[in-house]
């Protein structure tokens, strides 16, 4: 089923493309696009589509109990991506934004009577936001809050030949959030003139705090059984692309084709299948596979250079890949699940009008929990570097969106301990994926 679907949007993908190509013997001859000059930044204008990279550092209390109760506080490094939308109305910016964070955020509660000792992992956090701001010209003060998704891996280790074996929970809560925040908007070509405007547009530093709250969730592990709940201060900068605050590029060439040239953001989703190889010395190799679906945000900009195209590309998802196998060596069945799934990869195509079909390739990456589901022991944070190459096309809608159609490809990742069940295994990963998306282009 996976290879069929796979093939079948590949099939797609090829006829689409010589479609086009077919049509593109009729096209005319075509010069390069005309060259824009930048208008003044209208710093007043804080509307519209936006996408943005965080990067932050967090500061967690972890509260565990079971006949008494202890808390310990935690710190670390946080970061993903973020899109949004503002409206405005004369001084008054109000809007929504989505965000997914990756966290390293852990502590090891070294117990007491009555508590057994345990560590407690932030894996990720979902925000959904409102947010409420008053522009100053470039600067804009902000009120935000709304809705955190929250994973959190709770374990303890025990020993086996020196080799640790894992027990554990992962728990999904849903929490709250709130912030403040400023922005300020700032226009590259005013510090380096010899800049060209296309190769980036004006940019929004923003620097914000944020708290956050999770209720109490239930862990249960290695015949232990704790109530967790957690609180957190964010401390998180962002670097926010809006390109729209330039004068508009024609959406029409001179030539009469559609200018891909520009910035876009947009959502997507999926379908993904991987297979993990799982090795240890002595006793041979086993392969799990998984599959299901995903969904995130992309974002990315493409420089034309007649009807050929360059550009770069990234995206940030949740995934649900689940599947079955065991551990070399061993009868016990262990469960996989990859729960995020991301890309940073460079792009080249060829336009055809309102198609464009491209090649991509550059480092994906990935995190995944393993359970021995006889023993209990898991692992909650294994994650996955990996080269991935692939294909897809665009197709312009209209003069701001575009549809995506893609299939990509993951090659054999670098290989980790995965340290399960007293197994000291080497995994590594491969695997499709095939994905549509939906983008707004902001110039």
């Amino acid at each position: 089923m996976r290879n069929s679907i796979v093939k079948g949007v590949g099939t797609l993908v090829g006829l689409l493309t010589c479609s086009a190509l077919a049509q593109a013997a009729d096209l005319p001859s075509r010069s390069a696009p005309p060259v824009f000059a930048a208008a003044p930044i209208n710093y007043n204008d804080w509307s519209g589509v936006y996408v943005g990279t965080t990067y932050g550092y967090g500061f967690n209390s972890y509260h565990n109990s079971q006949l008494t109760s202890r808390s310990v506080n935690a710190s670390g490094q946080t970061g993903g991506a973020l899109v949004g939308y503002n409206f405005q109305s004369g001084h008054i910016v109000y809007g929504v934004e989505g965000s997914i964070d990756l966290n390293v955020i852990r502590k090891i509660n070294p117990g007491q009577v009555g508590l057994t000792p345990s560590e407690t992992d932030s894996l990720y956090d979902i925000r959904f936001r409102g947010l409420l701001g008053y522009e100053f010209g470039n600067f804009m003060p902000f009120i935000a809050g709304g809705a955190v998704v929250n994973e959190t891996y709770q374990y303890g280790t025990g020993g086996l030949n020196r080799i640790p074996n894992y027990y554990g929970q992962v728990n999904r809560t849903v929490g709250w959030t709130v912030g403040a925040g400023l922005e300020y908007k700032l226009n590259p070509q005013a510090l380096f003139p010899n800049l060209p405007s296309w190769a980036l547009g004006p940019v929004i530093l923003r620097a914000e705090y944020l708290y956050q709250n999770l209720p109490n969730s239930t862990y249960a592990f290695n015949g232990q059984t704790f109530r967790t709940k957690s609180d957190g201060n964010f401390f998180r900068a962002a670097l926010i692309y809006r390109f729209g605050d330039y004068a508009p590029r024609a959406y029409i060439d001179q030539a009469g084709d559609v200018n891909w040239a520009g910035g876009y953001g947009g959502i997507l989703g999926g379908y993904g299948s991987v297979t993990a190889h799982t090795r240890t010395a002595g006793v041979g190799a086993t392969n799990t596979d998984a599959d299901g679906g995903l969904g995130g945000i992309y974002a990315g900009t493409n420089f034309m250079f007649g009807h050929y195209m360059l550009g770069f590309d990234a995206s940030t998802s949740f995934a649900d890949f689940t599947g079955n196998g065991r551990l070399p060596g061993s009868a016990d069945p262990v469960s996989y699940r990859n729960y995020i799934q991301a890309d940073i990869r460079g792009r080249a195509g060829y336009a055809f009008g309102s198609f464009l079909p491209f090649v991509a390739a550059g480092v994906g990456f990935g995190r995944s929990e393993q359970i021995d589901r006889v023993t209990g022991s898991e692992r909650g944070r294994v994650p996955t570097d990996a080269l991935t190459v692939g294909g897809g096309l665009d197709y312009r809608l209209s003069e701001r969106v575009s549809l995506r159609v893609e299939d990509l490809y993951e090659f054999k990742s670098n290989s980790k301990i995965v340290n399960l069940n007293g197994c000291d295994c080497v995994q590594k990963r491969d695997g499709n994926i095939v994905r549509a998306g939906l983008a707004y282009h902001f110039e």
